[in-house]
């Protein structure tokens, strides 16, 4: 599932509207729209804001549930989640921020 499946599954099981999620971390309703049709990601400081609305962790966000996740992990997918479960919130933000830039950059 992409996270914007994740988010709207949550948003969903939580019992919320996206104008209700949205007034709640104070965004405005098409951007939770935006977010579940997977043309926006959440930024660090939504991510949480998110996470804290629907009752579930950053990875469940951004990867879905581990009972979800069917295919076989790669190598490399499996030493970047081991190498991600012992970090703080904190340092998960950066790992994440780093990520999306180098994604950004097309390296």
């Amino acid at each position: 599932m992409s996270v914007g499946d994740n988010i709207k599954r949550f948003r969903e099981d939580a019992g919320y509207t996206q104008k209700q999620l949205a007034e709640i971390i104070q965004v405005k309703e098409p951007y939770i729209s935006a977010l579940e049709r997977g043309q926006r990601r959440p930024g660090k400081k939504i991510l949480p804001l998110l996470c804290d609305a629907l009752g579930v962790d950053e990875k469940t966000i951004l990867f879905g549930t581990r009972e979800e996740y069917h295919r076989q992990l790669s190598y490399e997918e499996k030493v970047l989640l081991a190498a991600t479960e012992s970090l703080s919130k904190d340092q998960l933000r950066e790992v994440i921020q780093y990520m999306m830039k180098l994604k950004a950059s097309g390296e």
